[in-house]
């Protein structure tokens, strides 16, 4: 008889008296498998992920599945309700302390629980993210499970020469647990369409690993780049787009969008595509007001890409 339990990870006490917790949901099959890891939430600004998760917990029955499924909708309560990418308490960024610290900063401390009694649990992994509370994103890693990356269904894959160190992947890819890194949505949109790519894709995930029956579906063409650029801004104030669609190939020193003063109206700088032939990964769909060094555009190499 398939199982589904909610049993919180007690992280700390707060000064207010509430207690931290991470929200864990467990769901086990009645036929053996694996346990699959899902995590979103890690940057609160990048809410789409929860919502994808959500929507996935209510429509998958559970008596399909094969294995175990353990599901962290919110990885950072704090940031997630202040739509910020940090742990307000500290300042903390969540995916750049892994694998924590049990007596650190409390953006440590969750990241010790998570590590402790979530990652170090797991036989697969995935984690949700998102462009943010105004920019748009749309790839997908290439880690050390190349299948289940391309399984996901994204029409741009990356493959990463370097990735971050202190992210959730650290942890899992030094357990050699195969892991896939989504950034998906985004931005001041609607973000419709990407959910139901996000269903898609977890589901994909599932029939590919045989824990939901079925085929996943085909993924579309896909381009695998080998570099991709980010470019940030000198400059705060206004970034006016001018492109701002994702997956369109760009050419060299076209003009991705503008950083003009909202207040004398100035043009106080100019983004412009650092590739002969680039593809936009990362993009501002809207007129968005920007400080100095956020992700303005993300911009991937066509000439060192595969097919």
């Amino acid at each position: 008889m398939p199982t589904r339990t909610y049993r919180p990870i007690h992280v700390a006490t707060l000064a207010s008296g509430m207690d931290l917790v991470l929200p864990l949901h467990e769901i086990i099959g009645d036929k053996p498998g694996p346990t699959l890891g899902i995590s979103a939430g890690i940057h609160g600004e990048e809410a789409v992920g929860v919502e994808i998760v959500y929507r996935f917990m209510q429509t998958h029955d559970p008596g399909a599945l094969r294995g175990r499924l353990l599901v962290l909708p919110v990885a950072n309560p704090f940031s997630y309700a202040a739509i910020s990418r940090h742990t307000l308490i500290d300042g903390g960024n969540l995916n750049r302390v892994f694998p924590g610290n049990r007596d650190g900063q409390l953006t440590e401390q969750l990241a010790f629980a998570m590590t402790e009694q979530f990652l170090r649990t797991l036989d697969y992994y995935v984690d949700l993210h998102a462009g943010g509370a105004y920019p748009t994103v749309d790839y997908v890693y290439i880690l050390n499970a190349e299948p289940l990356s391309r399984a996901f269904g994204s029409p741009l894959l990356y493959r990463a020469k370097e990735m971050l160190t202190g992210t959730s992947v650290t942890v899992t890819r030094e357990r050699n647990v195969p892991s896939v890194v989504v950034e998906l949505g985004g931005g001041d949109v609607e973000q419709t369409s990407y959910v139901a790519r996000g269903l898609q894709g977890l589901a994909n995930i599932l029939k590919t690993l045989g824990m939901l029956p079925g085929d996943p579906t085909p993924p579309p063409p896909q381009v695998v780049l080998q570099e991709i650029t980010t470019l940030r801004p000198h400059h705060g104030g206004l970034l006016v787009p001018e492109v701002t669609e994702l997956g369109i190939e760009v050419k060299g020193g076209q003009v991705l969008g503008r950083i003009v003063s909202p207040y004398s109206f100035e043009e106080l700088e100019v983004l412009r595509c650092p590739f002969d032939r680039g593809i936009m990964v990362l993009t501002h769909r809207t007129a968005d007001a920007v400080e100095p060094g956020i992700y303005a555009y993300m911009v991937g190499n066509l000439a060192t890409a595969e097919r």
